[in-house]
């Protein structure tokens, strides 16, 4: 288990979101906006559970994707709705500065 200080933990989160996000962005990904976002809700998920008190950076980043996403019921939006949330969820990942390992 990492400590819950260890910024690997935020990195290697980022890093997984943003291949993610790229794949579902991909004009013939196989992958639907509504799965992307489910697999990044996981990830943020399993981040705020492994590593709580992580460097505040990257553990604000995955916080504010968690509340994006927890109320989400992915499977009930519209495409438009998905598409929506999947930008903002971008966006946010797009404003993340992810230092190298």
């Amino acid at each position: 288990m990492t400590s819950p200080h260890d910024p690997h933990t935020c990195r290697r989160a980022l890093r997984e979101i943003g291949e993610i996000a790229a794949v579902a962005g991909l004009a013939d990904s196989q992958m639907s906006d509504q799965e992307a976002l489910a697999s990044i809700a996981a990830i943020a998920e399993w981040v705020l559970e492994e590593a709580p008190g992580a460097r505040a950076d990257c553990g604000d980043v995955v916080r504010r994707l968690e509340r994006m996403t927890a109320g989400a019921d992915v499977e009930a939006l519209g495409d438009r709705e998905a598409q929506a949330l999947f930008g903002e969820v971008l966006a946010v990942l797009a404003g993340a500065e992810t230092p190298g390992p």
